[in-house]
């Protein structure tokens, strides 16, 4: 999976600015550097599809002040399809950029050969199949938990 550059705003002061709508699922971060020479104020959240109103919104920064020549990266969030990254900033030298690794959706339960009996668990794949279809995330982390018994 290839990292993504979705976006790139630099907004006036104060305007919420539109950044990306995304067309996929996405595991994604913010990045916001200050430009400027005095400290500014973000805010960036994700507005999910179909919603209309503030209370529904996902706040990534919500008042994190930025000293002057510094960079902040968010924490990692998901993205479904129509959710859409809006950026904003108290003063007008602030650049933020938006990046991801795209969900193919693709199974990786497929390419996993089933095991059973290894050091007395009955059935090793229960580790894989539990977990979601939807989230590359959970199947990871099962797969990880997988190969810890082998060591």
């Amino acid at each position: 999976m290839a990292i993504k550059r979705m976006g790139i705003a630099n907004p006036s002061a104060n305007s919420s600015t539109l950044v990306f709508t995304a067309d996929a699922s996405y595991l994604s971060s913010v990045l916001a550097t200050n430009k400027g020479a005095t400290s500014t104020t973000l805010r960036a959240w994700i507005a999910p599809s179909g919603a209309t109103l503030n209370s529904q919104y996902g706040y990534i920064f919500y008042d994190i002040e930025l000293p002057a020549a510094n960079t902040i990266e968010s924490h990692r969030f998901a993205l479904s399809i129509g959710d859409r990254v809006y950026v904003s900033s108290t003063t007008a030298n602030t650049s933020f950029s938006l990046n991801g690794i795209y969900d193919s959706g693709a199974s990786i339960d497929d390419h996993i050969v089933q095991t059973t009996g290894v050091h007395g668990i009955a059935d090793t794949s229960v580790l894989v199949t539990t977990s979601t279809t939807n989230s590359l995330n959970n199947r990871l982390i099962a797969i990880e938990l997988g190969l810890g018994i082998f060591d």
